[in-house]
C-alpha cells in the first residue's frame, strides 16, 4: 500500500471517511487522495469546490482531490481498491431493513469487487475513540472464508506497528446446524484459535493474541468492542449480489451497523 484514497461526494456521512482516511494516513505515513466519481464533466468543478469546501473544514486542505468521470462509481472505485498500492476509505451507512442499505449499494459494490480490504466506517464510528491502530482485532470461525484475510491483517498490523489479535466467537446452534464437510467443525474445539495463532507465529515470527467468545456472533463481537480504543476491527463477507441476499454476511453487516472503530472488510476472490 503506497497511497490512502478516501471515496467522499458532498453528503455530510462522506466526510466520516475522510477522518478514517486521515487516521491511516498519519500512522503509515502515506499521501492521502479524496477521489470522488461524477456522472459527467458538468459535474467535475462543482464536485471539486464542495470537495474543498469540506476539507477546509475539517483543516485539510492540503489533500489532493481527484474527481473522475465515469459511468458506474460501483465500478470504477472497486477497482481503485483492487489495487495493491491503494487503500480505500468509505463510509458504511446504517439503513435498515434492507441488508445491502446497511452498508450503502456503491459500498456493497466496491466490497464485492475489490477482492482486497475495503476500510470502512459505520454510522457509529468515533473517531475520538479510535485515533489511531494500537490493536487490529480479526475475527475468524474456523472456515476458510473468515481466514482468507488472514494474510491482508498480518501484513497491515506490522505495518501498523499494531498488536493482532484473533477473535473466535462459538455460537454452538449456528455450528450444530453446519454440515461436517463444510470447514466449521474445528470452531467446536477450543484448540482451534490456539493453534491458529501457534501457527502464525511461527510462520510470520510476531507476537499476537487471541480471545474466544460465547453466543450471538454480532452481539458478541459488538459487546466485546464496546469499550475498546484504538482498534481496528477485519473480517471477511460472502458479499453476494442482489437485495434478497445478505449483502455484507449475517455477521458482518450487523457488526458494521454497531461497533464505533473502523472495519477492513474483504470479499475473497474465490466467494461464489
Amino acid at each position: 500500500m503506497d497511497k490512502i484514497h478516501v471515496a467522499m461526494d458532498e453528503s455530510d456521512a462522506s466526510q466520516r471517511a475522510l477522518m478514517l482516511g486521515q487516521l491511516l494516513s498519519r500512522q503509515l505515513a502515506l499521501p492521502l487522495c479524496v477521489t470522488s466519481v461524477v456522472a459527467g464533466e458538468e459535474r467535475v468543478e462543482p464536485r471539486r469546490v464542495a470537495l474543498q469546501s469540506r476539507l477546509s473544514e475539517q483543516q485539510a486542505e492540503d489533500t489532493s482531490i481527484e474527481v473522475v468521470v465515469h459511468a458506474s462509481a460501483k465500478d470504477y472505485l472497486g477497482q481503485l481498491a483492487g489495487r495493491e498500492a491503494v487503500g480505500l476509505c468509505m463510509m458504511a451507512h446504517g439503513r435498515r431493513p434492507v441488508p445491502e442499505m446497511l452498508i450503502g449499494s456503491v459500498t456493497a459494490g466496491v466490497v464485492r469487487r475489490a477482492n482486497r480490504p475495503v476500510y470502512l466506517c459505520g454510522p457509529r464510528f468515533d473517531v475520538d475513540s479510535h485515533r489511531e491502530v494500537k490493536v487490529l482485532m480479526v475475527c475468524v470461525d474456523g472456515s476458510r472464508l473468515s481466514e482468507a484475510i488472514l494474510p491482508h491483517a498480518v501484513a497491515l498490523s506490522k505495518r501498523l506497528g499494531a498488536r493482532l489479535q484473533l477473535l473466535q466467537v462459538i455460537d454452538t446452534a449456528a455450528a450444530a446446524a453446519v454440515p461436517l464437510d463444510g470447514g466449521h467443525a474445528d470452531v467446536m474445539e477450543s484448540g482451534y484459535v490456539h493453534g491458529l495463532a501457534r501457527r502464525l507465529r511461527s510462520e510470520h515470527d510476531m507476537d499476537l493474541d487471541w480471545e474466544v467468545l460465547h453466543g450471538d456472533p454480532a452481539d458478541s463481537i459488538v459487546s466485546y468492542l464496546a469499550d475498546c480504543q484504538d482498534t481496528m476491527l477485519a473480517m471477511t463477507t460472502h458479499g453476494r449480489s442482489g437485495l434478497s441476499q445478505v449483502v455484507a454476511g449475517s455477521v458482518s453487516h450487523e457488526v458494521l451497523h454497531e461497533v464505533r472503530c473502523p472495519v477492513a472488510v474483504l470479499r475473497p476472490a474465490d466467494v461464489g
